[in-house]
């Protein structure tokens, strides 16, 4: 996934026009407080914050303010082949459904949860939206986000209907949901011992579909996600400070100085010295 811009506004004034247009990128608009009418194609939005619309590619959309203050957020999304979004119709449902959420229900407490962390990340000042640790917890927690999306948006289509929800998508859902859990573990502790036998552990799954949907969303194998995890943060370590060798090998989870300077140069095409010397100044 690809963060093509993201802005956060402030504004005063009625009638104000905010902004829209159209592009080629998936938008998530979120209102935290104020209210505006979106118009998105042809359906019109009278939404107060909190309020969140997912706005489709090349589909015109206009923004107006129409209370004294507004306070909003935007962020435009290129989606990678392995990257989920919901279907045109869930995201129409969705759409509709601002305005009659409670935020503070039990229903929607994890998208909210979820929504907050996104916020936070993509206010932290040193954080810079090219770089890659940015762009990875960002797309982990809205790909998490658009499937909370998705299972709300069915949860209410089926108590509508009074039916049950259909077993398919609530299995996907679960499914990547603990994928992404899987992900964030693997990142928090990649100094440790993580087996795939580990991971069907915590989450339930068999090693072959962990492994499956794991190359889904993010083109490697548990395993792979892990190595370059670790070889990448040897390189921090090697450009950024002076510890030995074998100190980052056993900080990034090698405890043997060889294997782990083997799989560096596998990576990297040079020895952890060679690499430091060419990386960083006299």
């Amino acid at each position: 996934m690809y963060i093509r811009q993201f802005e956060q506004i402030v504004s005063e004034g009625i009638n104000k026009d905010i902004g829209g247009g159209i592009h080629p990128f998936h938008e998530l608009l979120y209102i935290s407080s104020g209210e505006a009418l979106i118009h998105w194609i042809d359906h019109t939005y009278k939404a107060k914050g909190p309020a969140l619309f997912i706005v489709t590619p090349s589909s015109p959309h206009h923004v107006k303010q129409i209370t004294p203050s507004l306070q909003c957020w935007f962020v435009e999304l290129r989606l990678q082949a392995s990257d989920y979004m919901p279907s045109l119709d869930t995201i129409l449902a969705w759409n509709s459904m601002q305005g009659n959420l409670q935020w503070n229900g039990s229903e929607i407490a994890g998208l909210a949860a979820t929504l907050t962390m996104i916020e936070q990340t993509l206010w932290i000042p040193h954080l810079k939206r090219t770089d890659e640790t940015f762009r990875r917890i960002v797309s982990c927690d809205i790909q998490k986000l658009l499937f909370l999306i998705d299972h709300v948006v069915h949860i209410r289509e089926a108590r509508k209907n009074h039916s049950a929800p259909s077993a398919q998508l609530s299995d996907r859902w679960s499914a990547h949901n603990h994928i992404y859990d899987l992900i964030r573990y693997t990142e928090m502790y990649f100094t440790h011992e993580i087996t795939l036998d580990k991971l069907a552990e915590r989450s339930g799954y068999t090693p072959s579909y962990i492994s499956r949907l794991f190359k889904e969303m993010t083109d490697l194998t548990p395993q792979q996600y892990l190595y370059e995890l670790r070889m990448h943060a040897a390189t921090s370590y090697l450009r950024t400070t002076k510890m030995s060798v074998q100190d980052i090998a056993e900080a990034v989870g090698y405890p043997g100085i060889h294997y782990f300077s083997r799989m560096f140069k596998k990576k990297f095409g040079d020895s952890p010295t060679e690499w430091r010397k060419t990386h960083t100044a006299d």
